[in-house]
């Protein structure tokens, strides 16, 4: 006999967490790029000003 539970109607919990969680992890990945980018930029900014002659 088994003992992996079946999926019946109420077992769909586990698939509407693992979209939630799915969906989470998106959203953190898209703000975790917005986020290297803004502090890429702010670097590259940051360099360029410190190779500028300083009168």
């Amino acid at each position: 006999m088994s003992t992996t539970p079946t999926t019946g109607s109420t077992g769909g919990g586990a698939d509407a967490a693992i979209e939630k969680m799915t969906a989470a992890f998106d959203s953190a990945i898209e703000k975790s790029a917005e986020i290297t980018k803004v502090t890429t930029e702010k670097k590259t900014e940051l360099d360029a000003a410190k190779q500028r002659p300083q009168n």
